[in-house]
């Protein structure tokens, strides 16, 4: 018998820059990996939950130069309570680009991701992705370790260990033509897995409660 009791509204803010917009093709096509995330969430835990996903991608933003000012349009001061559940963050390429230090770049995101904290909202934070060019290893290596170590001992947030779950090198030419579009961005299908995973692993913080703090899916 289906049961009768009315289901949560969840809430979802994926925020970014252009793997959260979905670029591939150059720009001609945009598949942000939310699509498939809420697909998955009501798949996955419809009888609990009417999950609901919004995108905030801008491709081309930086860290430390425009994600605050897109999130505070999410949260003016008026603002007491979050308008979503959880924010879903994934940021910090284009800054290695131009060169900001690992430190710079993760202070910024914490002051960018206490907005939507300091109104309740819980934080899903995932790590860079590694891409074609082995110039940044040791800096992407240094901010990734910083993004872990925060979503563990921080409250109200979770990490997902995107570049350990999406690897550019060490995988079959085949793969990589399949999820990756170029030497930075996914394809269509690599955004689908990517929204997948994620609901996967919010999937699993829901049912494992407010304990379940490991990085990995």
């Amino acid at each position: 018998m289906a049961s009768t009791t009315a289901k949560k509204q969840l809430r979802i803010l994926c925020f970014g820059d252009s793997l959260t917009e979905g670029y591939s093709a150059m720009g001609w096509s945009m598949t942000p990996y939310s699509g498939w995330l809420e697909t998955y969430l009501n798949a996955t835990i419809d009888y609990d939950y009417d999950s609901h996903v919004e995108t905030e991608g801008r491709s081309g933003d930086c860290v430390r130069t425009g994600f605050e000012t897109r999130m505070r349009k999410h949260y003016p001061p008026s603002t007491t309570t979050s308008p979503y559940d959880w924010v879903v963050f994934l940021g910090g390429t284009n800054d290695m680009a131009y060169r900001h230090t690992p430190t710079q770049i993760f202070d910024s995101i914490k002051t960018i991701l206490d907005i939507p904290l300091s109104r309740g909202a819980k934080v899903l934070i995932m790590t860079v992705p590694e891409i074609e060019s082995h110039i940044l290893d040791d800096e992407r290596g240094e901010l990734n370790d910083l993004i872990n170590n925060w979503a563990r001992e921080k409250d109200a947030v979770w990490g997902f260990d995107l570049w350990q779950q999406m690897k550019y090198h060490g995988i079959t030419e085949e793969e990589r033509r399949e999820r990756w579009d170029d030497s930075l961005h996914f394809t269509p299908k690599g955004y689908e897995m990517i929204g997948e995973m994620v609901g996967a692993r919010l999937v699993k913080i829901l049912e494992g409660g407010e304990g379940d703090k490991k990085i990995h899916q």
